[in-house]
């Protein structure tokens, strides 16, 4: 097996939307590449929030992995997951963790001619829904045409990031019972809020509220929320551990789990929790806003778990592009077919 030689990272600006991407290179000369989170989104310096992220890729973690067998991820996860935490083990450290962890997937795949996925396991899933996920528009006309677009498209489910009602009552009248709609509100409300604005969603028929309090690991108030509401609850973008994980399933306050791949510390982490959903019979739904490497390491992990029932896929208007032009995985029907290899499988 091959050595890493060199570990990179590459922020990529675009107006509110940028990306962080890590390559690994190995002896042999061939690269994988993976991607971190990227950052609190700042207009006036786009890539500015990823700095941090990929100064601990650039200065912690590529010293200590540099003429290591590049196939032994697992091995090398755990070491720089026991070095490291002390640097915490919620926020930037795991977050540059996970885009190390993807490169080297995507890099082992190439280098036996195997999607990710096979490495996993294998799909257990044929295709999976998929809904497409706005970015926060606050124009009602501007919701409904980014979601004719994804009707369009052949997707019947979309998400919105707003916080007032009279956008799911809009699309509920013109699009009919038969449009699924999740609402992520980034933890917008309190406890009191959330509630009646739960209530609403439920008699909207709503598929789930996202992250309805803050802060957003509050699961004592999720779980108040989800009772006296009557709406499911998704949540676990801003978890980290497998810890952290089993609390908030053991707080039985969501029906969705929501795993972060670009902050749990990859997909050697991503498929650990993804086993804690199967485990607690609670439904898996990978969170991701990004095209690119971080996407089709949520499918990888997505497809080789039971439990998972919802894909996310980015929807932007044109205007508001993302750094990467990946192109959005397969759909057929409003599903997300299982990504090929080699690799992620991201040049399909």
């Amino acid at each position: 097996m091959s050595q890493i030689a060199a570990v990179r990272t590459t922020i990529l600006d675009a107006t509110l939307l940028s990306q962080a991407f890590v390559t690994v290179t190995d002896s042999e000369g061939r690269t994988g590449v993976g991607e971190t989170w990227w950052g609190i989104p700042n207009p006036e310096r786009p890539s500015a929030g990823a700095l941090p992220i990929a100064s601990v890729v650039d200065d912690l973690l590529a010293p200590r992995v540099i003429g290591r067998e590049a196939g032994d991820i697992g091995r090398l996860w755990f070491e720089l997951w026991d070095w490291g935490y002390r640097y915490a083990d919620q926020g930037i450290f795991p977050m540059a963790l996970s885009g190390l962890d993807i490169a080297l997937w995507d890099l082992l795949g190439k280098t036996l001619g195997a999607s990710v996925l096979q490495l996993l396991g294998g799909s257990r899933h044929d295709s999976v829904p998929a809904y497409a996920s706005l970015p926060p528009l606050r124009d009602p006309e501007l919701v409904v045409s980014e979601t004719q677009r994804a009707v369009d498209a052949g997707i019947a489910a979309v998400k919105l990031h707003e916080v007032t009602i009279d956008h799911v009552e809009r699309l509920r009248r013109r699009f009919g019972e038969e449009l699924a709609i999740m609402v992520d509100v980034n933890g917008h409300f309190d406890p009191i809020e959330a509630i009646a604005f739960g209530r609403q969603l439920a008699d909207l028929g709503a598929t789930w509220f996202e992250e309805p309090v803050r802060p957003m690991r509050d699961h004592r108030s999720m779980l108040r929320v989800k009772r006296e509401s009557g709406v499911d609850i998704a949540a676990g973008e801003n978890e980290y551990t497998l810890e952290d994980f089993e609390r908030l399933l053991q707080s039985e306050a969501i029906t969705y789990l929501q795993p972060e791949v670009t902050k749990v510390g990859g997909i050697t982490a991503a498929q650990r929790v993804a086993i804690l959903a199967e485990l607690h019979n609670v439904a898996l739904s990978p969170h991701n806003f990004r095209p690119g490497p971080s996407l089709y390491a949520s499918l990888a992990y997505g497809f080789a778990s039971s439990a998972t029932r919802w894909f996310e896929v980015p929807w932007v208007p044109d205007d508001r592009r993302f750094a990467s032009e990946t192109p959005l995985p397969q759909l057929e029907d409003g599903h997300v077919l299982p990504p090929q290899g080699p690799g992620l499988g991201m040049d399909r």
